[in-house]
This record gives C-alpha cells, sequence and structure tokens, in this order.
C-alpha cells in the first residue's frame, strides 16, 4: 500500500491511497468468508460454496462493495495515523481507479482558531423606548380583533372585508382557483400578491372584473414568481368594518382584571418593554459574538461547513414533510420552494453556528469556564419550557441520555460564556457603543 499526501489547506487534507492487487484480495476474501455464511446457493450447504461460485452467485461488484467497506475504513485509519492527523469527521473517500485500487481520502481537520483581544470590546444593547404611537398601534390590533362586520349595499371601500371567486393563471395554467375567499381590501394587508385588494375598491355586489398583475419574487410558487398573472374575480359579498370604542367595555373583553383604557395603556407597555428588552438583548448577544468573530482569526474546513448546511437541509426538507398530510401535498410544496434559496441559506446559517460555537468555546477556556450538573438540569428545564406537561418528563429523559447530554453541556456552556462577555463588554472603561452588526469577512480571509 502507497499513501500519498497530496496537500492539506484550508484546514482539509487530501491523501492518495495506492492499493496493491494481492492486499485488495486480502479483503476480498475476508469479504468471501463474510456472505458465504448468508448466501443460500442451490446444491451447496451455507458457507460451503467456493469463492468463485459465490462471486458468479452475487456478482463480483457485489462482493467488492462487501469487501470495500473493511478495506477502506481499516487503510485510512492507517493513513491518518501515519500522517499525524487529527480529523474533525470521518472522512471522504472518492475512488480514482478501480484496478489497481487507487482512492483519495479527504477529510477536514480540527478547525484553528486564533481569538481575539475581546476584553478590548466595549459594547452596551440598544436603550428601550415605548412611544405612545407604539401602544396605539397595539390597541388598534386589538379594537380590530374585536370589529364587527355588516353587509352592505353599496360600491367597495378600503378597509372592506369582501368575499371573492377568483380564478389566477400564468400563460394559462391555473395558480389559484377558489370560491368565496374572504379578503381585507387594504394595501397594508398582507397577500402573496400585492395589489391584489386594491383592484375590487368601487366594485359592487356581483360585479366581474378581469386585471393583471406581476407576481413578486417571493411569491411562494417559484416556478411562476416575477411572472404577469391574469385574474378574473367576481364580487359576492361586501362588509363594512365596525370597530368598537375604546372604552371600559372593550377593555373587559381584552383583561378582565383590568377597569380603564389607561390600565389597559399600562399593561401594553409593560409587555412592549419586556419584549423589546428580550429583541435587543438577542441583538446585544448577536453583535457581541459577531464582533468577536470579526477581530478573531478562524481557519475552517469548507468540508465541516458543507456537512453541517447538509444536516440542516436534511432537517428542513423532513419538517416540511412533517407539516404535509399527504404526499401529493409535499411534493407541491417542493416545486414551489426554491432548494437554491434554501441551501444558501442553511450555508448562511451553518457557518454562523459554527463560527459562533469555535469562538466561544476558546472564550471558555480562557475564562475557566465549566457547566457542572446543577446547572445542565437547570438548562433541560430551560429546554422544556415549551413543552406540554404530559410531554416534558419522556423528553427530560431523552435530553439526560449519554447521547444528548454533552449537546445539553455546550448548549449551557455556551449561554454561560456569551453572559461572561456581556459583562466584560459592560464593565470596560472605555465609552459604551450601542450594539452594531459588524461585516463578517469572508472564510478565505480568515
Amino acid at each position: 500500500m502507497k499513501i500519498t499526501s497530496n496537500k492539506t489547506e484550508q484546514r482539509t487534507s487530501y491523501i492518495t491511497i495506492e492499493m496493491e492487487p494481492a492486499e485488495v484480495d486480502e479483503y476480498i476474501e475476508n469479504a468471501y468468508k463474510r456472505m458465504v455464511k448468508n448466501v443460500d446457493i442451490p446444491g451447496f450447504r451455507k458457507g460451503n460454496a467456493p469463492r468463485e461460485v459465490l462471486e458468479k452467485h452475487v456478482g463480483k461488484d457485489k462482493l467488492i462493495e462487501e469487501a470495500r467497506k473493511e478495506l477502506l475504513p481499516k487503510t485510512c485509519s492507517q493513513a491518518i495515523r501515519e500522517h499525524g492527523l487529527k480529523p474533525l469527521t470521518q472522512p471522504m473517500v472518492k475512488i480514482i481507479q478501480e484496478e489497481p485500487l487507487v482512492f483519495e481520502m479527504v477529510l477536514p481537520l480540527v478547525p484553528i482558531v486564533e481569538l481575539g483581544d475581546y476584553r478590548s470590546i466595549s459594547m452596551q444593547p440598544e436603550k428601550v423606548e415605548i412611544a405612545d404611537k407604539d401602544i396605539d398601534g397595539v390597541i388598534e390590533q386589538i379594537r380590530q380583533q374585536y370589529a364587527t362586520y355588516n353587509s352592505v349595499d353599496r360600491s367597495v371601500k378600503s378597509g372592506d372585508i369582501v368575499t371573492i371567486d377568483i380564478l389566477g393563471t400564468v400563460l394559462e395554467s391555473p395558480i389559484i382557483n377558489s370560491k368565496g375567499v374572504h379578503l381585507k381590501v387594504s394595501s397594508e394587508y398582507s397577500t402573496d400578491i400585492p395589489g391584489l385588494t386594491d383592484q375590487f375598491v368601487g366594485m359592487k355586489k356581483g360585479e366581474e372584473k378581469e386585471f393583471k398583475l406581476k407576481l413578486p419574487e417571493n411569491y411562494p410558487n417559484k416556478l411562476v414568481a416575477e411572472k404577469e398573472a391574469t385574474f378574473k374575480t367576481k364580487i359576492i359579498e361586501i362588509k363594512e368594518e365596525k370597530l368598537p370604542e375604546l372604552d371600559e367595555g372593550l377593555v373587559k373583553m381584552v383583561a378582565p382584571d383590568l377597569k380603564t383604557p389607561d390600565e389597559l395603556r399600562e399593561r401594553i407597555a409593560k409587555n412592549m418593554k419586556i419584549d423589546y428588552e428580550r429583541q435587543a438583548n438577542i441583538k446585544f448577544e448577536e453583535d457581541l459574538v459577531a464582533a468577536l468573530i470579526d477581530m478573531s482569526k478562524l481557519e475552517v474546513s469548507p468540508l465541516m461547513l458543507e456537512t453541517e448546511a447538509n444536516i440542516l437541509m436534511q432537517q428542513s426538507i423532513q419538517q416540511l414533510q412533517s407539516e404535509c398530510r399527504t404526499k401529493e401535498a409535499y411534493e407541491e410544496k417542493i416545486k414551489q420552494l426554491s432548494m437554491e434559496k434554501l441551501k444558501e441559506q442553511c450555508q448562511k446559517i451553518a457557518e454562523n453556528r459554527i463560527y459562533w460555537s469555535l469562538v466561544l468555546s476558546e472564550v471558555a477556556k480562557a475564562e475557566n469556564i465549566w457547566v457542572n450538573d446543577k446547572e445542565i438540569a437547570e438548562e433541560i428545564d430551560i429546554m422544556l419550557q415549551s413543552v406540554p406537561d404530559q410531554e416534558k418528563e419522556n423528553q427530560r429523559q431523552q435530553l439526560s441520555h449519554p447521547q444528548n447530554i454533552e449537546n445539553v453541556r455546550n448548549v449551557a456552556s455556551a449561554r454561560k460564556t456569551i453572559y461572561r462577555l456581556k459583562e466584560i463588554a459592560a464593565s470596560s472603561d472605555k465609552p459604551k457603543k450601542p450594539g452594531k452588526r459588524t461585516k463578517r469577512k469572508n472564510m478565505e480571509k480568515r
């Protein structure tokens, strides 16, 4: 066996392995001995058929495939030991030549992280301010939730609710064909087709109208996105929206423990402040870690990033399958999905996850941060907060399993490390700057 290290770049090692025919034959002989015990061959008892007979019965390719299940792991392990490599995962193998057997082993190496001076980071979360207009916006949403709708005999106005029949086509192929659809006539009303409800203003009950609109770039069906669609519509019913006054009666319906509109406004302001502060804290943490990544030097194998992205892609597709009740519904969703955009999203998320994990792990080492059993139990409690009570015990047992406990430990460690980084950023004597997202460097520059 000849092992040649071709190159190592971007924390990825490429090694070529050339096998002598006699070496390969040893593995084929081992494969024969394993297979012959489990294959029924007419005229022979199990385990007694000669190798040539077995090969003819199952096919030479099948025998070679079985041999490589032993050959590839063993030879790859030997090559890794001889070159003193520290692979991150199992190597990828590419067959270059069948006879004599030559294959290339590609393996991602453990990333190199040179941590920046994280103690020099000076940052604080953005201040949260709740304006009267923000509260007014929530009040308006509440009024709309409790609105009543009465049929009217007039033309459609903005703010009305219309019931329509609609047929939409692109190049005579239907993209929507529905009857009795309820829509609110408003430019602010969210639909997949911007400007659709504006077309109904001025129409009367029973009136039909045909018009054309360009579908947006983010239209769910990617096959027709940005194409011109023709719509044929008919107004079935027009209802006028009547909003309730903000009085004690509405307050009682919204929050039985409150009495006056002023108390409701105070409650809304309090809840908004909690939510805004939570969002500001998340952004602060993201900006803080992004700043740390930008000042650090990371050498990460593209293969590592690709593997993580592929896992995320598979998880996304499995999630889509679970959301669809039928095979046909799933296939339709897949048609509408831009796999290219999904891949880009997964690649970005994968890069974020890996870079976050690497720098936080190094900070944890530098700050001597570790997680005890009590903190692991507390982290599991946090993970179970949104789980229904009847499922919590089962989920707790799964998270506490040895296979999963290390992941829980990593999450708890990351949380603890981010908290420490926030303390450091806030305690600096330098003037504090609000959190700001900084532009990431390309991996090639790292």
